[in-house]
């Protein structure tokens, strides 16, 4: 807690400019994408390992940068932190068992991780939705409209391949489902709440939820891949790694939206308080005298 603390109260990180955070951002990125393009270490998953590294990075560079003590942590900074931290911890086993250990990492311990990090996501949406004040009964009418069509079409599209023919264990099926499903639930929250923070806001800071849906529609891009190719091999070997490609894309989107909510909060006249609601700036009324 006191190391913490001392970040947060570190002149070096208040001092850290949106352009020396960018230049990071875009030369870790570049590496994730180099290494993909190369067809090097594909085993070893290092390109979604920096990829999501920096991504945790860049969530906590905004709670150090924009947080004047541990007391003023807002608990949805932490609880994305946690989600992006989990994602990376997640990236990293999955290199170990599969590249190192040269075993299946799928399904895996590294599965615990990804739907952890899904969890504390949500949590994050959660929290959020107590500033854009989404009425619980639209909700939950979006989740299940969502959930029954994503099942549905998930559902067909196995039966096209014949179920009877899939290569993988109940496990590989049960992910093949809660995987894209939960990913359609974070594009939902998200355009839910560009869309409320458009009628509540004069200013741009909702269109951090544009990239972060635009990353969860590439994230279900790539799970369907994955489940669908460990399933069914529908890939052949030179395009087995296809689905990494779109991972690393789905991180880059999330570390945008990042970028561009430490940007939007740079300029703010009450930037190191993260507590703030920051949704709405409208200019409060002067008193004459």
């Amino acid at each position: 807690m006191r190391i913490l603390t001392n970040l947060i109260n570190s002149s070096l990180i208040r001092n850290l400019s949106i352009k020396s955070v960018l230049i990071f951002f875009i030369v870790v990125e570049t590496c994730a994408f180099i290494l993909y393009f190369s067809g090097n270490f594909g085993n070893y998953n290092i390109a979604n390992i920096l990829s999501s590294g920096i991504l945790s990075g860049l969530s906590l560079i905004f709670i150090l940068k924009y947080s004047n003590s541990i007391g003023k942590i807002n608990n949805r900074e932490l609880f994305i932190l946690l989600s992006f931290s989990c994602w990376f911890i997640a990236e990293i086993l999955y290199g170990y068992i599969n590249g190192y250990l040269q075993i299946d990492a799928y399904p895996s311990f590294a599965d615990l991780f990804y739907v952890m990090g899904y969890i504390f996501f949500f949590a994050f949406l959660w929290l959020m939705n107590k500033v854009y004040k989404i009425e619980l009964a639209y909700i939950l009418s979006a989740i299940i409209t969502f959930s029954l069509v994503a099942f549905y079409i998930l559902y067909v599209s196995i039966f096209v391949y014949d179920i009877h023919s899939f290569s993988g264990s109940e496990a590989d099926l049960t992910l093949l489902f809660v995987y894209p499903i939960v990913d359609l639930f974070i594009v939902m929250g998200s355009i839910i709440f560009y869309l409320r923070g458009r009628t509540i806001s004069l200013n741009k800071g909702h269109n951090f939820w544009i990239f972060i849906s635009m990353g969860g529609i590439i994230f279900f891009v790539a799970d369907v891949i994955f489940g669908f190719n460990d399933l069914f091999r529908i890939l052949s070997d030179e395009n087995t790694y296809l689905s990494d490609l779109f991972y690393n894309l789905g991180y880059l989107l999330f570390g945008i939206a990042f970028i561009v909510r430490i940007s939007y909060l740079a300029f703010l006249p009450d930037a190191g308080n993260t507590n703030s609601n920051n949704t709405n700036t409208r200019p409060k009324n002067i008193k004459k005298n």
